[in-house]
């Protein structure tokens, strides 16, 4: 019986004592950085993606503002349709979706929560009438 009761209390000091390691760890190792401004190229469109805050927070929602250009004219896309996709890359949580709201000059205004930290997967999907969908992937980091 003393055996038994001495098995689990070593057991759960020895977890207590990894949890509290980790906790440490988490805190010393740097994170990746997310660029304060990302480009990408999208079929005929330029995507610029920045995150306000950056690194975003798991405690609230991130602004994320994209800037669509034609590549051919430089003009700002102002008519389409944009949808932002989030998952995260080192596991499984699910995919999210949400609509960008257009703004003014080709900028549309999504906001997002990144519920864990870590490094996440940004889908933006551009869809024009009568024109297949575009998209480009953003690697963003959340803390």
């Amino acid at each position: 019986m003393r055996r038994n009761l001495l098995v689990v209390l070593l057991g759960l000091a020895f977890l207590l004592l990894l949890t509290w390691v980790g906790t440490i760890l988490v805190d010393i190792i740097p994170h990746r950085v997310t660029a304060p401004i990302q480009t990408a190229q999208a079929g005929p469109y330029q995507i610029t993606l920045q995150v306000n805050p950056n690194p975003p927070s798991v405690t609230q929602p991130a602004a994320l503002t994209v800037h669509i250009l034609t590549n051919s004219s430089q003009q700002p896309l102002t008519n389409a349709h944009v949808t932002l996709e989030s998952s995260m890359q080192s596991m499984d949580m699910g995919t999210d979706s949400t609509t960008a709201q257009a703004q003014n000059d080709g900028t549309y205004l999504a906001h997002l929560q990144f519920v864990m930290g870590g490094s996440w997967q940004v889908k933006v999907i551009i869809t024009l009438p009568g024109k297949q969908p575009t998209n480009a992937v953003f690697v963003i980091t959340s803390q």
